[in-house]
């Protein structure tokens, strides 16, 4: 179930609460931040989980421009380069598709858990938030900034 980070006692501490620290401090007193502040070797710790996301318009839709290394080992392939309505498990209807959905709609950051279906031993769940960014003060949602946690590993 994709919820809002405020529906929620927050992603907590560790990984994705750190991120969203940093999300929060891009900010400066505006609604969203602007994504030429966002540069992911300001969080090291995070880059290897940390993904960037252009949002398409008209019709919505994602790309992937950025996958960190722990992302891409736990995928089925690598994503980089792709959108979601491209690859069949994260195309509408999907639970990655109603993430990123509902932050660009709502403007605000969105998380979810999902059950891991993948090859890597250890691992049976990931943990995600998608912070939404803008190009220019007070202007639409251009992009998403999300980071993961693995469960079990």
């Amino acid at each position: 179930m994709v919820s809002f980070v405020s529906d929620l006692r927050g992603p907590g501490s560790g990984r994705l609460g750190d991120f969203l620290n940093y999300w929060n401090s891009l900010r400066k007193g505006q609604a969203l931040p602007l994504k030429a502040d966002f540069d992911p070797l300001d969080i090291p710790r995070l880059l290897p989980y940390t993904e960037l996301i252009d949002v398409l318009y008209d019709p919505l839709d994602f790309h992937y421009r950025l996958l960190g290394t722990a992302i891409d080992e736990i995928s089925r392939q690598s994503y980089g380069g792709l959108k979601v309505s491209e690859i069949p498990s994260q195309k509408e209807p999907s639970t990655m598709f109603s993430l990123y959905q509902k932050a660009v709609l709502s403007g605000e950051p969105s998380f979810t858990e999902l059950d891991y279906v993948g090859e890597v031993v250890g691992v049976y769940g990931v943990k995600c938030i998608v912070c939404p960014m803008t190009q220019e003060p007070g202007g639409p949602v251009t992009c998403l900034a999300g980071c993961i946690d693995l469960v079990g590993r």
